[in-house]
C-alpha cells in the first residue's frame, strides 16, 4: 500500500467516485460538472481489474461531457483512461518521447490495455475477466 497516493487503496478510490456529483443532480455547477451514472458504474467495474499496489492511481477526475478520467503516473509515463458516457473507454499514454491516444469499446480490451499500459501482468484465465460469465455461456 502506497501512503503517498490520495488513493492508498481500492476502498479509498471508490469513496472518491461516490463524492463524484451525477449529472442531474443539485450539486452541478460550472466548476464541478456531474458525471453520468452509466460511466460511473462502468468505472467502478473496471477499477478491481486494474487496481495495482506497484501503480498507484494519481487523480480521479471528470469531464465536461460527465465522463470520469483515472490518471497514473508511471517511470516517465503518464497514462490516461477516460471512461464516457457513450460507451467508449479513451486511453492517453504520454512519455518524454511520444503521446498516443486510443479508444476501446470493450471493458475487456480496457482492461487489458491499462494493464498493459502500466507494467502490470496480464489477468489470467477467463476467470480473471470482468465478464466472466459470458466466455463459460459461449461454450
Amino acid at each position: 500500500m502506497s501512503d503517498s497516493t490520495p488513493y492508498p487503496t481500492l476502498a479509498h478510490a471508490f469513496a472518491a467516485l461516490d463524492s463524484l456529483p451525477i449529472a442531474g443532480s443539485g450539486q452541478i455547477t460550472a466548476d464541478r460538472p456531474g458525471v453520468d451514472y452509466d460511466a460511473l458504474v462502468r468505472v467502478r467495474h473496471l477499477l478491481p481489474h486494474v487496481w495495482s499496489d506497484e501503480a498507484a492511481l494519481e487523480r480521479i477526475g471528470t469531464t465536461p461531457q460527465g465522463g470520469v478520467t483515472l490518471a497514473w503516473r508511471r517511470a516517465g509515463a503518464l497514462f490516461e483512461l477516460t471512461v464516457d458516457p457513450f460507451a467508449l473507454y479513451a486511453c492517453r499514454l504520454d512519455t518524454k518521447s511520444t503521446t498516443r491516444d486510443w479508444t476501446r469499446p470493450t471493458i475487456e480490451q480496457a482492461v487489458a490495455d491499462t494493464r498493459a499500459a502500466l507494467g502490470l501482468p496480464a489477468l489470467g484465465g477467463s476467470s480473471a475477466t470482468p465478464t466472466a460469465a459470458a466466455p463459460a455461456a459461449r461454450a
